[in-house]
């Protein structure tokens, strides 16, 4: 998981919690007022009468309505950026068949590639929407030589794998030992 999806579910679960805790308040202060019992934690009949004395022209007014429509938007934009893709397409065959591969199965066989590289001890590969990031851990003291190695194994097989949308490559070598 990136830092990305752990943000948005994070900060999903606090916004479903604070309009659970939210929702339960005000349904309790209805009951309250319902009974004719003085507020609990909302002091809702002062709102009251401070809502009644605003007007549209009011700069709090307008200044609380334009914040409201930054968050929102910014809500929005998160929301509809795309994320990673879980499938990749390779190219067609035939005119009625489409081929993709997993982003997992895509990564998994980039690091076995890599792995296999001169002077790579290890690999893992991380695969998103345009960019394969390769890291790489050697006990070679000479890390340009298996960096090049290592990027000529990843750009050899996605070459071989003919991507639809050409991936660009970036290795980074991890000295261990």
């Amino acid at each position: 998981m990136n830092a990305a999806t752990i943000t948005n579910r994070v900060l999903s679960a606090m916004l479903a919690l604070l309009l659970l805790v939210g929702g339960l308040l005000v349904a309790v202060e209805i009951v309250l007022a319902q009974l004719g019992r003085p507020a609990l934690l909302i002091p809702w009949s002062a709102w009251v009468s401070w809502l009644g004395g605003q007007t549209w022209d009011t700069t709090t007014v307008r200044l609380v309505l334009a914040g409201l429509v930054v968050v929102g938007l910014v809500l929005l934009v998160l929301a509809l950026r795309p994320g990673k893709p879980r499938r990749l397409a390779l190219p067609a065959t035939s005119s009625n068949l489409q081929v993709s591969i997993a982003r997992r199965a895509l990564q998994q066989n980039l690091a076995d590639t890599v792995a296999r590289a001169s002077g790579v001890a290890s690999a893992s590969a991380k695969a998103g929407r345009r960019t394969v990031t390769v890291i790489a851990a050697t006990a070679n003291p000479n890390t340009t030589e298996v960096k090049k190695a290592a990027q000529a194994a990843v750009d050899q097989r996605i070459d071989q794998l003919g991507l639809a949308r050409r991936l660009h490559s970036r290795i980074r070598i991890d000295r261990s030992g």
